[in-house]
């Protein structure tokens, strides 16, 4: 009976806490626009009517999208990125701040970035050895005919590393001992970030457990 309501907590806490940590994320945000209107309206000596209130958060939202936008419109331009690389150096110059900083930076580009470089597909590898699975990301097939006197036959994958995928590093690989996952570069990003926890489908968790490469997936 105990082992059941356990059961029974543990399955209603995955269930709620993601609504609950929105909801109170989504308060969180509400409360601090509307502290930031006030204390503008405050520090300009302004009153608003008392009908305005309940929208200021809403103002104070809008006034956050329209300040992120204006730094990405800066970051596109010569002087913008002078500016926010002269930032970016002060921030990494302080100790414990520049951690959390180098944290947050990759895990952002590595979630909302565009970067040049796309991966075909996500896989395994036998890594750091031999039945030992790690997953990865194939950057470059056939990289041996670019590579003399690398022979024909190896790949470049990019082993990513959790929580920061950014940080991995880059392998050659034989072709041969690469298992194609069929699954999405996003969901084995997610895979990556969570630090195996979130699994990216039963048919993943079932090539993770035993190695077995799958049928190529249809195009």
């Amino acid at each position: 009976m105990a082992a059941r309501l356990r059961r029974y907590f543990i399955t209603g806490l995955l269930s709620t806490l993601p609504i609950a940590v929105t909801l109170y994320f989504l308060w969180w945000v509400y409360n601090w626009s509307n502290s930031l209107i006030e204390g503008i309206l405050r520090t300009i000596g302004a009153e608003p009517s008392r009908w305005l209130l309940p929208f200021l958060p809403i103002l104070g939202i809008l006034a956050t999208l329209g300040l992120v936008t204006l730094v990405g419109a800066l970051a596109g331009n010569y002087v913008g990125r002078l500016i926010l690389g002269a930032i970016d150096r002060s921030i990494k110059t302080i100790p414990l701040v520049r951690e959390v900083y180098n944290a947050v930076q990759q895990i952002a580009h590595t979630l909302l970035g565009q970067p040049e470089v796309q991966f075909q597909r996500a896989a395994l590898i036998e890594y750091p050895r031999k039945g030992l699975y790690t997953l990865c990301f194939i950057a470059s097939p056939q990289v041996g005919k670019r590579l003399s006197p690398l022979p024909e036959g190896y790949t470049v994958v990019l082993v990513p590393t959790s929580p920061v995928p950014a940080s991995g590093m880059a392998i050659i690989v034989p072709t041969a001992d690469v298992i194609p996952l069929d699954v999405s570069i996003e969901d084995a990003l997610k895979y990556v970030v969570s630090a195996g926890f979130i699994l990216p489908n039963s048919r993943a968790k079932q090539l993770i457990e035993s190695g077995v490469p799958p049928s190529e997936p249809s195009p």
